[in-house]
């Protein structure tokens, strides 16, 4: 398999778990192949102009999300086809139309399958259960092994943990353990009526259903449910009639006995505002953290994945992308997608200087402390005109020592370093730093303008 084959096969894998059938994904991205890449476009091909249609009308930013994240980074999308149209058949009221050799070879059930999903758009476009994601596949370290296994629990015993919270920062793998815990419960029982929404579909869907006067529909499909699972709760947060709405789902499956599997990027506690009689529920099963991964589940989350891509690392540069990105997991997927790009069509090797390069792409303020030092030196040297041997120096002018005050501040806010090591960068001790630091806070309190700049220079500093 070549290097096209082989991103091809991994973009239509990304379509196909973006999609909710496999008989749409058959029908439509069936022999799409990727005929050539660059830096700026990627090239399809398909067999027929109905496809390229149909990708083009209903499917393109499926398409687009695929590359980018097979990538790393976005391109433009082009589809080109054979100039003969094939003969094509109408499907439930012009709903769709597909092609009539593929749709001939499947059986009558799968014709009805079919129909049914073409009937329901905003289920081939939203409902997302990644068959991939699993507990197997779940990497476990200290920081999620407790949360792993109360997930694992609810799947053998529901309403054990009920409800279960799960909190934790965004990238952590919250919905990778949703989409986990859906497949083993379908996976032991194929007949449990699951039911998964992100909060924000949940108040949406809501929104409609009183819109359309069909609140009775709504509120039978939440409160039937024997798993319900919503992801990210905390944009309940403000959302007086949501709330309400929701407590009395809650409420319902809870006296039944039904599990409730909520996750949230912070603890009930902190968000606000809640009503309290929320909060308490939330707050009355058992509450699992996700924290940030440490550094040997950070080099064996980017084993696991590089091996996955076939991207050539070695244990030192592992060691070296875990120490360098601390934030989660999703930044490392973006990463690894970033240095496999660059290796692909650029031929360049991962070396440090590459994984600084991805680094600072996927995170524009995560860059090397010696590199961040000096590039806090360079924006307050030309922001306010003093150059960079003059803050080091033993100058003391009015403007020459503000500028050095800013500078160890900046250095203080924005990097690790002790007082000590900030003073080896200007020569100086660490009780003299404290004082600079000392000094631009007592500034940014009484001065408006020096607070507006020392904002301006820290979006400068991080690129944003």
């Amino acid at each position: 398999m070549n290097e096209l084959n082989e991103i091809n096969a991994v973009i239509l894998s990304n379509v196909k778990e973006k999609l909710s059938s496999n008989i749409i994904f058959n029908l439509w991205f069936n022999n799409f192949e990727l005929l050539s890449l660059s830096e700026n476009k990627a090239v399809f091909f398909t067999a027929t102009n109905l496809r390229k249609d149909i990708i083009e009308s209903k499917y393109i930013e499926i398409l687009k999300e695929a590359v980018e994240g097979t990538l790393g980074f976005s391109v433009e999308i082009e589809i080109t086809c054979p100039p003969k149209e094939s003969n094509t058949i109408e499907i439930e009221k012009n709903y769709e139309v597909i092609d009539k050799e593929v749709y001939n070879k499947e059986s009558e059930e799968k014709k009805k399958e079919i129909a049914k999903f073409l009937s329901d758009d905003s289920e081939i476009q939203n409902k997302s259960l990644l068959l991939d994601y699993t507990f197997d596949n779940f990497i476990e370290g200290d920081s999620n092994k407790f949360v792993k296994a109360a997930c694992l629990a609810v799947t053998k015993e529901l309403t054990y943990y009920n409800p279960l919270f799960i909190h934790g920062q965004s990238g952590l793998g919250k919905t990778h353990l949703l989409y986990a815990i859906i497949n083993e419960l379908k996976k032991n029982n194929p007949r449990v009526n699951i039911v998964y929404k992100k909060c924000e579909d949940f108040m949406n869907e809501m929104i409609d259903a009183i819109s359309n006067t069909e609140s009775a529909s709504f509120r039978e499909k939440y409160r039937k449910a024997d798993v319900l699972l919503i992801d990210d709760i905390q944009f309940l947060s403000g959302k007086v009639a949501t709330q309400e709405e929701f407590f009395h789902t809650f409420s319902t499956l809870y006296e039944n006995e039904k599990q409730i599997i909520l996750t949230s990027d912070r603890p009930p506690k902190d968000i606000k505002p809640l009503e309290d009689r929320l909060r308490t529920r939330f707050e009355s099963g058992l509450m699992a953290e996700v924290s940030p991964p440490g550094f040997e589940l950070r080099t064996a989350i980017i084993k696991h994945k590089a091996n996955a891509m076939n991207l050539l690392i070695s244990n030192e540069q592992i060691d070296y992308m875990a120490d360098r990105i601390h934030r989660n997991i999703r930044q490392i997927e973006g990463v690894l997608k970033r240095l496999y790009a660059l290796n692909y069509l650029s031929s360049v090797p991962v070396t440090k200087e590459s994984i600084d390069e991805a680094i600072s792409f996927i995170d524009p303020g995560n860059i090397p402390t010696e590199a961040l030092v000096e590039k806090i030196l360079g924006v307050v040297s030309k922001n306010l005109s003093v150059p960079i041997e003059d803050l080091k120096s033993r100058r003391k002018t009015e403007n020459i020592s503000y500028a050095r005050h800013t500078s160890i501040f900046l250095i203080k806010q924005l990097t690790d370093l002790t007082l000590k090591e900030i003073g080896n960068v200007f020569g100086r001790d660490h009780s003299t730093v404290l004082s600079s630091v000392n000094k631009i806070e007592d500034d940014i309190k009484t001065k408006n303008r020096v607070k507006n700049e020392i904002n301006k220079l820290i979006k400068e500093i991080k690129g944003t």
